[in-house]
């Protein structure tokens, strides 16, 4: 009988309560009492059974807890029956080459794939494997073709690399020459040689001061008006263009179409270009400063200069003391002076002039007399220019003999110009680059990267 239904049954018939004994009321604790011992077999069976189920599982995970030992020569089976206290065979020494014992890891994980041996993707037909070059990274095996400064520490240089045929680039610099950033490349072929120029080529370039707008032309003109993220070609003017320069916001172009030649004009920040009215006949050079818009030029027995001091409306025409029958010179400009080589046959003579071009005057530059066909003029300021020839450069004036600078590993000269009267250039036919931050006293090699 449950504890309870015996209190409950002795209260029910103490004499103490007076009550009656009710029959139907103990019948129902009686039920009541058994549902409860029931539950209460229920809950203890339950009980046991738990435990014996987490003692089943300890006893496992001690066997798989147990150090598993590597034995020469035993398989991984030995290895879990001797874990499990089965008997090995007395007549084999298991402990010979018995290392310190390890865990066995609780699984399995594939090691990642590294770059090396990641499949690559197929390179889908007519496609070249090699990777294009990125923007901002100057491209493997590049070399300088042309060169245009905007100040002492900006410059831009055209070149040649391995971006492959028929693709330009252009990188820049805004630390003298220190680091080099790439522009996007564009779709046109890089020549060195003037007599290699066709419609679809370019070897110069030239940007404006705004370092927004430039130009690369060289037969083929292209333009850029962001600085050189963008790069447009301009199909408006006819014929090639052979020489390209800017001052005053305007850019102004020399353009042979056969045997005619003519002189165009646009907006710095446009391509609008329109043709300047003037007469060409066999030009050899462009100038452009904020003073003066100078064309040297030759017909018949005369060699003369066109000036223009109006942005290319009117022109005046002034003698120039270069041979007609040999080419009408070669022109360097600052905003006081013009410095003009004058070709004599295998030697060239140095002039200046300091009215726009109305009069000339013979400028030494030493002995021997400087090659006709390989050196390059670069006016430094209205009293100095330099003339760079194979190996060296000479500073040249009206004061008396020129200043002569070594020029390690130049060769051929191509370019030279300043971007002050500290700061200059010299180029040569097979990318030599090189600059100077005293006037033209010592030069240093540049190397783009």
């Amino acid at each position: 009988m449950d504890p309870l239904e015996g209190r409950l049954r002795e209260a029910l018939r103490d004499d103490a309560w007076r009550l009656p004994a009710d029959s139907d009321l103990l019948a129902r604790v009686r039920v009541n009492a058994a549902a409860r011992r029931r539950r209460h077999r229920t809950a203890a069976v339950t009980a046991v059974a738990v435990f014996l189920l987490v003692a089943g599982m300890g006893g496992v995970g001690y066997i798989f807890r147990q150090p598993v030992l590597t034995v020469a020569g035993k398989s991984a089976s030995t290895t879990v029956e001797r874990a499990r206290g089965t008997a090995p065979d007395p007549t084999q020494d298991d402990t010979a080459g018995v290392p310190a014992p390890t865990r066995r890891p609780s699984s399995t994980r594939a090691p990642s794939p590294t770059a090396a041996s990641r499949t690559p993707s197929p390179t889908p037909p007519g496609k070249s494997a090699t990777p294009d070059v990125a923007v901002g990274v100057v491209p493997a095996k590049f070399s300088p073709v042309s060169l245009t400064a905007a100040s002492d520490q900006n410059f831009w240089v055209l070149g040649e690399s391995a971006a492959g045929p028929g693709r330009a680039t252009v990188v820049v610099t805004r630390d003298g020459g220190e680091r080099f950033t790439a522009l996007p490349e564009f779709a046109a072929p890089v020549v060195r040689a003037t007599n290699k120029v066709t419609a679809d080529t370019v070897h110069d370039v030239r940007f404006a001061a705004d370092t927004k707008d430039g130009w690369a032309y060289g037969g083929a003109l292209w333009s850029t008006h962001d600085g050189g993220q963008g790069w447009q070609q301009v199909r408006t003017v006819p014929g090639l263009v052979q020489q390209l320069e800017t001052a005053n916001g305007t850019a102004y172009a020399l353009v042979r179409d056969g045997s005619t030649w003519t002189l165009w004009r646009s907006p710095r920040g446009e391509d609008t270009w329109s043709r300047a009215g003037v007469e060409l006949h066999s030009p050899a050079s462009l100038a452009v400063t904020s003073q003066v818009v100078a064309v040297t030029d030759r017909s018949g027995n005369d060699a003369y200069v066109l000036t223009s001091a109006d942005g290319g409306d009117t022109f005046d025409q002034h003698p120039t003391p270069c041979k007609a029958d040999l080419d009408a010179g070669r022109l360097s400009a600052t905003t006081d002076s013009m410095w003009l080589t004058c070709p004599t046959g295998t030697a060239a003579e140095v002039h200046v002039s300091r009215d726009e071009g109305a009069s000339w005057t013979a400028v030494s530059s030493g002995t021997p007399a400087i090659s006709g066909t390989a050196a390059a003029l670069g006016a430094r300021s209205g009293r100095q220019a330099v003339v760079a020839v194979p190996g060296k450069a000479l500073v040249v004036s009206e004061s008396g003999q020129p200043a002569q600078a070594k020029v390690e590993g130049l060769g051929t000269p191509t370019y030279a110009g300043f971007t002050s009267d500290r700061v200059g250039y010299i180029l040569d036919v097979d990318g030599g680059l090189f600059r100077t931050a005293d006037g033209g006293g010592t030069w240093q090699p540049v190397t783009v990267r």
